[in-house]
């Protein structure tokens, strides 16, 4: 329960006294908003003493009033044994404000009432004292010459509070980067406080915190430059965005406006105009329109055909920004069916890149060239027509043993920009050197990893994740049967297992009138949720798997 929500709820209407609202007291009917309750904690008291003088906590002031009591929501989240910082409290030897300083002020575009408003006095003929006060209390003093912009100084060890903060009556809060700004304000009739250090400098929101969460609305007024707007923006993240507006004056700041004779309208519609910080990944449906039209309508949805019809009358093809798992135990086919993918992109001038850290780059090279050739024995001048065909589709990461999770998605990362590469092969998790000590935890960051790659690049990832071992190996493993984390299968878009046929098995399903010698079970498609089976024949001399038998 916040104060200031129940405080609206109940339609008090009240002021705001630095941290207090202030209105007629409800127990006692005085007309002279002698009551005052804290926004942070509830703690409540009317100063009316000979007729009232009631007081007590949040609880005990919903309960006076008839309802329910809730407690005040706990801003103190976290336990630390570190005491809380202690400030100096200042005791300034201020001197009655010089006939210099008033003139520098009036330069700046401040009346005196408003310099009277803001107590500001003199150091010396050459230095304005700001005074920041805190629940009435004197704080801290920030001393600004008037000859040099930059030399300027707080008191040592002084609390990190907000300039002007008492006098903040309003339920909505704007925040300034200096002093001089908030002063501005004041002559546009726009109540405000600054920082007191800086826009750069946080220390404030630590001390503030429970004052800055009693306002739902925050209007940050920062320099109009490429500082000011990100300082802006760091300072919304902190308070939260939800509740933040970045305002874009028509000068640098609010004292150059006014110094420039910028009118009270401009400065109101540059306030009504304020930018609403929504997180840039907050979107709207309308935002994909485009996208969700190409969908429907140019077959994106689909992705690219796959060497087998039966395969895409399931998957639908391979789509941009997903990841694939490969699956199947020892000698079912996973390197020689990869291999087929990738020289099927390939002419399709699709753009692939492969790491194997199972198998030396020549050795499936020389499959893929008995594949692509349909020959067992090319001559040399044919193998050296196929690698010449190659050339520009097909990159290979010369590493032939383990690789870390960064190196392989560098390496990766440069093919994409530099080549337009758009299919990844990972043959396979088992030689991806994980840094850490919890397997399964890894994979899941690695998986994390390589599906964003996807997405961000627009690519397709193939990842070859060997089965756990079952009793048999005629037992046809299943999505839950890839080893490692769960995590691999559940993040996954597409789950695909190989299903070596023993001969046995081959000579029952060729008299079903289904032959085959290894069964593709598609386990897992995200897009479509259709699973199934597309029987595979094996050509022994072209290396080949085909979904009908030849």
């Amino acid at each position: 329960m916040n104060v200031s929500d129940y405080l609206d709820r109940k339609h008090f209407q009240y002021r705001r006294r630095g941290e207090n609202a202030v209105f007629n007291c409800p127990f006692c009917g005085e007309k002279e908003r002698k009551f005052a309750i804290s926004l942070a904690t509830g703690a409540f008291n009317c100063l009316h003493l000979n007729s009232c003088g009631v007081k007590g906590s949040f609880y005990e002031f919903q309960k006076m009033l008839g309802d329910t009591p809730e407690r005040e929501k706990k801003r103190d989240r976290f336990i630390s044994g570190e005491r809380k910082k202690s400030y100096s409290k200042p005791k300034p030897k201020l001197e009655t404000l010089s006939n210099t300083v008033i003139d520098y002020l009036k330069s700046r575009g401040f009346s005196p009432k408003t310099i009277e408003y803001f107590k500001i006095g003199s150091q010396n003929s050459e230095t304005a004292a700001i005074p920041y006060y805190k629940n009435g209390e004197l704080v801290n003093v920030k001393y600004r010459s008037i000859v040099d912009k930059k030399n300027m100084h707080t008191e040592k060890n002084a609390e990190p509070t907000l300039f002007n903060r008492d006098n903040i009556e309003l339920n909505i809060l704007t925040i300034c980067e200096g002093e001089y700004d908030t002063m501005a304000l004041y002559e546009y009739g726009i109540e405000s406080v600054s920082v007191p250090m800086g826009a750069g400098n946080h220390q404030w929101i630590e001390t503030e915190w429970e004052y800055l969460e009693t306002f739902h609305e925050i209007y940050l007024c920062f320099d109009n430059d490429a500082a000011g707007n990100s300082n802006a923006r760091e300072v919304a993240q902190k308070l939260g965005e939800w509740k933040c507006k970045l305002v874009t004056l028509p000068k640098k700041d609010a004292n150059e406006c006014l110094k420039s004779g910028v009118t009270i309208k401009q400065v109101s519609e540059a306030f009504a105009n304020a930018e609403e910080l929504q997180p840039e990944t907050l979107t709207s449906p309308s935002f994909y329109s485009e996208k969700i039209r190409r969908l429907f309508y140019d077959g994106t949805v689909m992705g690219t055909k796959t060497p087998w019809e039966g395969l895409n009358k399931i998957l639908k093809g391979w789509r941009d920004g997903e990841v694939t798992i490969w699956s199947g135990r020892n000698g079912s086919g996973k390197s020689t069916i990869l291999n087929q993918v990738f020289l099927d992109l390939a002419g399709k001038n699709i753009k692939s890149c492969i790491y194997s850290g199972e198998m030396p780059p020549e050795r499936y090279l020389r499959w893929a060239i008995i594949q692509h050739g349909k020959k067992e024995r090319p001559m040399p001048m044919e193998i050296d027509n196929i690698l010449s065909w190659m050339e520009g589709k097909i990159f290979i990461l010369n590493i032939t043993q383990g690789i870390e999770p960064d190196k392989l998605l560098s390496d990766f990362e440069y093919a994409a920009r530099r080549y337009g590469v758009k299919h990844f092969f990972i043959d396979s998790l088992m030689k991806i050197r994980m840094k850490g000590h919890d397997e399964y935890r890894d994979q899941q960051e690695f998986m994390d990893k390589i599906t964003s790659f996807a997405m961000r690049h627009g690519s397709h990832v193939h990842l070859v994740a060997h089965p756990r071992k079952s009793d048999s190996d005629d037992d046809a493993p299943g999505k839950v049967d890839v080893k490692g984390t769960g995590h691999l299968t559940d993040m996954a878009h597409n789950v695909m297992v190989l299903y070596r046929l023993s001969n046995d098995k081959k000579e029952y399903v060729k008299r079903k009138g289904q032959p085959a010698d290894m069964c593709l079970y598609i386990k897992k498609n995200r897009e479509f949720g259709i699973e199934g089976k597309v029987n595979m024949m094996f050509n022994e001399e072209t290396k080949c798997f085909s979904d009908q038998a030849k």
